[in-house]
């Protein structure tokens, strides 16, 4: 069928019209999403402000009333330690019988009146640890009034007759080889002396050096301190540490030495043990010259007048 050229270009025009306006209105509608995105975007960020204001506001309330409740607890804790509500009446000390409780109170620092809330009890019990005979101390708070200081005072083991300050004197020392108090006429006096050769640390302190004859004629003390029926401390009356003869001991009832050498003690200690036991029952101690525990490992040489 023949169709003019005329109707052809018209056909061709609506079809392009057609295109045209599709697109318009694809133009329409994509700027009408991007309003309503745009639109949506502002929202979602007004929302974002808002909620970030009202945290802030929260968290400003919150440290302002912390802040205020903080001032106002401490306010009360000043008046608190100020007044007499839980002041200081009593101080009792336990547990001391060569410290004098004066001693113990004045080397705490406490005193009547003071306030129970400013009480630093681990500063206190650092105060009284300075007194010499005291071993380990606790002070604990019973409220509303009262504090009570707890000491364990050393156990001495012997008397060490060392130089100081230009001067020998007599010192307490205690199982664990520490020199910690010199002796006076008014304290217990009846102990072994440990004499000669009494070697100290080299760090300043008043205790027994480690590896040396001294620390031997210590552990000789520690075994004799045990309670052992025939040779007791109390049995004792010198240990004297020389660096030609080792360990020399000295009984209170019987004058003769006793060598005991430089090495093996716990064993040479045993072995006198023994010795004197047989000697005892044998009723021969008072003839013995001297007993010479070094002889051998495992023999005693009894020496008589």
């Amino acid at each position: 069928m023949y169709v003019s050229q005329g109707i052809k270009k018209a056909g061709q025009g609506r079809r392009l019209l057609f295109r045209l306006a599709d697109a318009c209105r694809n133009c329409v509608v994509l700027r009408s999403r991007n309003r309503k995105a745009k639109r949506g975007s502002a929202v979602v960020s007004q929302q974002r402000v808002w909620k970030l204001k009202k945290l802030s506001r929260g968290v400003t309330c919150f440290l302002l009333a912390s802040l205020t409740g903080g001032a106002l607890c401490w306010l009360a804790f000043l008046m608190l330690a100020r007044s007499n509500v839980f002041a200081v009446s009593v101080l009792t000390v336990q547990g001391n019988m060569m410290a004098t409780e004066q001693q113990v109170l004045e080397k705490a620092g406490l005193r009547p009146g003071m306030s129970l809330l400013v009480l630093d009890c681990k500063q206190v019990e650092g105060r009284v640890l300075e007194h010499p005979w005291v071993e380990q101390a606790t002070v604990r708070r019973q409220w509303p009034s009262t504090v009570v200081v707890q000491v364990r005072e050393r156990e001495p083991l012997a008397l060490v007759n060392i130089e100081r300050l230009g001067r020998r004197q007599l010192y307490y020392l205690d199982s664990k080889g520490e020199v910690f108090a010199p002796t006076t006429p008014s304290r217990d006096l009846d102990f072994p002396v440990l004499t000669g050769e009494v070697v100290t640390a080299q760090d300043g302190t008043m205790r027994i050096a480690d590896d040396s004859l001294t620390r031997l004629a210590l552990d000789f003390l520690n075994l004799a301190a045990h309670g052992n029926q025939v040779l007791p401390s109390q049995g004792i009356s010198e240990v004297h540490v020389s660096p030609e003869k080792g360990v020399v001991v000295y009984l209170i009832d019987h004058p003769f030495p006793i060598y005991m050498g430089k090495e093996k003690m716990r064993n040479r200690f045993n072995l006198l043990v023994r010795v004197l036991t047989q000697l005892y029952q044998q009723d021969k101690v008072k003839g013995v010259a001297e007993i010479r525990v070094d002889y051998t490992d495992d023999k005693i040489l009894v020496a008589n007048d």
